[in-house]
């Protein structure tokens, strides 16, 4: 019988007997690396890769459990209350006496209001707003307007709405403004008519809450019927200083985003609306507002528009007159030079030299604080021209400049009241 040999540490051969399990096996793994060499090295990457991915993966496993237990561990020491501290029945950890939540921590709440909260959530009111006093309601609304609990509030203000309740008139504005900021258009309508129901006063001043309807419309999307919601409430609010601020407040935003979002339909029926306000009610804000929206913008087809309105109504040029230094500060302080420059244009057009010459004056000052020397020059060369001298500070202030003194700005205004008057000429 043939027998297989292999090679001992020694050096020596032994027989191994080909029918044994042993020499099977190695017989076998022979003739496996004769026939594939590579298969033996490529099970072995397999399992050194397995191995690895494994430790990985474990690896990786740990690292997220000990996230999420540190996660869950701060998150317990922040909201677990004290000794004495009670849970109400909303799941709301509510303080005593001797017990600090969160929420005092970062001085959210005061005591008034957690005391407010913890009858509100108390198991014998149910959550009724009915058993609460004026103060307690105010309070509540206030403290989750505070900490921006919108849950809350919009829960508050449904049962005010079930309830025919209100709170104080201070309090009831700011529920109306934030709720037109958050497009609440339902729950505003509903006030409305809760306010009608009970004669409230906000009904006649704000006109069934024209400003703020109109405002969450508009940032829903519904440009139209918030411009005529708007019409509709424009007159009677007038006949109030609160109505008439919140109303013209609400179309200055409309006519502001309607610019920056370039809505050339928007803008139309922004101008009609314009129009139809001052031909009714014979008061230019309206205007007013769309022609400085109009006139600071890029786009030389608004600046027409601009134009062509300023040059249609003679009470938007009195009232542009009347705000001429006011309207070229405003201008400066975003560094908007070009519309102070078309302002000054607009003002010789229409033979208004005296806002015309503040503007100038406002100008010098402008280009003085920042040193340029060209655009003061150009400025005295345009006074001269136009017979609009500059004020004697002004003109030292040139000369000061273009000589390259460094004499300090309230060095010359403090000693200007104790000196004479003198004239300047310059010859460009």
């Amino acid at each position: 019988m043939a027998m297989l040999t292999r090679l001992t540490s020694s050096g020596t051969t032994t027989a191994v007997a080909p029918g044994s399990p042993k020499g099977l096996q190695r017989f076998q793994n022979y003739l496996t690396a004769f026939l594939w060499p590579g298969s033996n090295q490529k099970s072995k990457n397999q399992r050194k890769s397995s191995t690895q991915m494994d430790a990985i993966d474990c690896f990786t496993n740990d690292l997220v459990t000990r996230k999420v237990q540190k996660w869950e561990e701060l998150r317990d020491n922040l909201m677990k209350p004290t000794t004495g501290a009670a849970v109400g029945s909303t799941g709301v950890v509510i303080e005593s006496e001797v017990a600090t939540t969160f929420s005092q921590n970062v001085n959210l709440m005061s005591k008034g209001m957690v005391n407010d909260l913890k009858a509100l959530r108390s198991p014998q009111l149910g959550l009724d707003i009915r058993s609460l006093s004026q103060p307690q309601l105010d309070n509540l609304l206030m403290a989750t307007l505070e900490i921006k609990n919108k849950l809350d509030f919009l829960y508050l203000i449904r049962q005010c709405i079930r309830c025919n309740l209100l709170p104080s008139n201070e309090v009831l504005l700011q529920c109306l403004k934030y709720l037109s900021g958050q497009r609440k258009q339902q729950q505003l309508e509903a006030l409305a008519e809760t306010c009608r129901q009970l004669k409230h006063p906000f009904a006649k001043i704000y006109a069934d809450l024209a400003p703020f309807r109109a405002l969450a419309l508009w940032h829903n999307g519904n440009a139209d019927v918030a411009l005529m919601t708007l019409h509709r409430g424009y007159g009677t609010s007038l006949a109030t200083d609160e109505g008439r601020k919140m109303i013209r407040s609400a179309f200055r935003t409309i006519s502001e985003e309607t610019l920056a979002q370039k809505s050339e339909a928007v803008l139309v029926s922004l101008m009609e609306v314009a129009r139809a306000i001052h031909r009714e009610h014979k008061d230019i804000f309206v205007v007013a507002c769309v022609w400085k929206q109009c006139f600071v913008s890029d786009w030389f087809c608004d600046q027409k528009s601009a134009g062509e309105l300023f040059d249609y109504y003679k009470e938007l040029q009195e009232l542009v007159e009347r705000r001429a230094s006011a309207l070229c500060s405003s201008f400066l302080s975003r560094h908007n030079v070009d519309a102070v420059h078309r302002l000054i244009e607009v003002f010789l057009h229409h033979q208004q030299r005296l806002a015309c010459g503040s503007c100038l004056s406002l100008l010098f000052n402008y280009q003085y604080l920042r040193k340029d020397l060209r655009a003061c020059a150009e400025i005295v060369k345009s006074c001269s021209e136009l017979e609009m001298p500059l004020n004697e500070l002004q003109n030292e202030q040139f000369l000061s400049l273009f000589l390259d003194q460094s004499e300090p700005f309230e060095t010359a205004a403090g000693g200007a009241a104790n000196r004479t008057p003198k004239s300047f000429q310059y010859k460009f």
